[in-house]
């Protein structure tokens, strides 16, 4: 096994040898999909919308994810390279260390908040069940290395691990919901309506859809670079994205409505297997939390380019496991969500500026890029600087303007408007200077016939 396919590619292009099909990917997203944030997205959209705008809330942000992340997923597929790879091609060596630190901060983050949360449904658990106190810290320590242990493994072994819980946690969500209709129907699903204080609206509810996984589909190509061609990585993105996480979502919510609850994870396993939930929990968590800090590792590749992905990992981890232990959860979400900000934008200025199509992409290449590409750099900042003006001042944004709702794709198509200009921009310019060149070289040579005719 070579270095690199030992570091996961972190640093180089994935090789063809190592390329899997769609659903194997698919089945590693399921993973991150069925979690306890997506219980809790699902259940507080169910019980704040009617159903027909839950379901449409679902189908119209599942379509803006599913373009976001298809692009992503194309552009990974095509390059064979990360996030953070793809992004030190296009903001420069120097440029992408910010850029790689704000997306290791934030899946860092993430992964601390997730296993703080797992910590907490696992102790009230196991207190409600068997009457026995277990310490959080220490819950929070053991479930972290167990986390911590296959992300720094890669993407092997992350794949495995979902294989064994997405069944699991299918079946649960299945049995749930088949309750739910045995005992309610959907008569009452259908007649709620939620409190005005309470209604999100259409509005609310598309961009609660989007904002959850916007940063999951900016960060797609660290496992569509996997894929076996761009149309595996176009599949497995939209059938994610536009079709699993509506899906799932839509269920979550009608559950929050028939049960009039938004703790859904207990309604998963019979009321004489409860044990059970323990079990889930756990892997809801670690399946989808590994995902987090094996991004996390990819991003700090570029700014630790010395250290093994692996061993980020592990130190990823190991901070991600210091903040659960001091509360992150009561803290830092709006920060996270901030930081969510500053992370998509990153998607629009690659996929417009990401590499050139008609190149190869080498090892040689991308260690052979500039310090710092300006154009590009300038298109992320003006992007996140409108999605920190339209986000509001709750979630630590400044709440100036409003346009789409949606902070996060708002930052994003303005990141692809200015790095359009300035790429249409530069391109005239070098276009320009070609034509001068040419120019130039016509009339020297020129001059050179006509000193060659006088000597003749």
């Amino acid at each position: 096994m070579s270095a690199s396919q030992n570091d996961d590619f972190s640093r180089e292009p994935v090789v063809g040898d190592n390329l899997r099909p769609w659903w194997n990917l698919l089945m590693i997203e399921l993973g991150v999909l069925i979690s306890i944030p997506m219980f809790v997205i699902g259940g507080q959209l169910g019980m704040s919308l009617t159903l027909t705008d839950l379901l449409l809330s679902a189908l119209v942000g599942g379509v803006i994810l599913g373009l976001v992340g298809g692009l992503t997923s194309h552009l990974g597929a095509r390059t064979r390279c990360s996030t953070a790879l793809i992004a030190r091609a296009t903001f420069g060596s120097q440029g992408t260390i910010l850029i790689g630190l704000v997306m290791a901060v934030g899946m860092t983050g993430w992964w601390g908040v997730q296993t703080e949360l797992f910590a907490d449904a696992f102790c009230s658990l196991v207190q409600k069940l068997f009457h026995i106190h277990i310490q959080r810290e220490i819950t929070i320590a053991i479930g972290g290395i167990a986390m911590i242990t296959t992300a720094a493994l890669g993407i092997k072994a992350i794949g495995k691990l979902a294989y064994i819980a997405v069944p699991l946690l299918v079946a649960g969500v299945c049995y749930a919901f088949s309750t739910l209709l045995t005992q309610h129907g959907l008569d009452p699903i259908v007649a709620y309506h939620p409190a005005d204080k309470t209604n999100l609206g259409l509005g609310g509810g598309v961009a609660t859809v989007v904002g959850g996984w916007i940063v999951g589909a900016s960060m797609v190509p660290d496992f569509s670079r996997f894929a076996r061609n761009t149309r595996h990585a176009v599949i497995y993105a939209l059938g994610h994205y536009s079709i699993n996480y509506p899906i799932f979502l839509v269920i979550c919510g009608v559950m929050a409505i028939g049960f009039r609850s938004t703790d859904l994870m207990s309604h998963l396993v019979p009321a004489n297997l409860t044990w059970l939930l323990l079990v889930l929990i756990m892997l809801a968590t670690w399946a989808a939390n590994d995902c987090n800090l094996y991004s996390s590792s990819l991003g700090l590749t570029v700014v630790l380019p010395r250290l093994k992905r692996s061993h980020l990992a592990i130190l990823g981890g190991i901070i991600g496991v210091m903040m659960a232990e001091f509360h992150i959860a009561e803290h830092v979400i709006s920060l996270l969500v901030l930081l969510g900000v500053f992370i998509a934008p990153i998607s629009g200025v690659i996929i417009t500026a990401g590499i050139d199509p008609r190149d190869g992409v080498s090892p040689e290449k991308l260690r052979d890029v500039p310090k710092l590409r300006f154009a590009p750099f300038l298109a992320w900042m003006i992007g996140a600087g409108i999605g920190l003006l339209t986000t509001p001042k709750e979630a630590l944004g400044l709440g100036v303007i409003k346009l789409s709702t949606i902070p996060t794709v708002d930052a994003i198509l303005v990141s692809m408007l200015v790095m359009t200009v300035l790429k249409s921009r530069f391109m005239s310019s070098f276009a320009a200077s070609a034509v001068a060149k040419r120019q130039s070289a016509s009339e020297q040579s020129r001059e050179m016939t006509m000193q060659q005719s006088r000597l003749f």
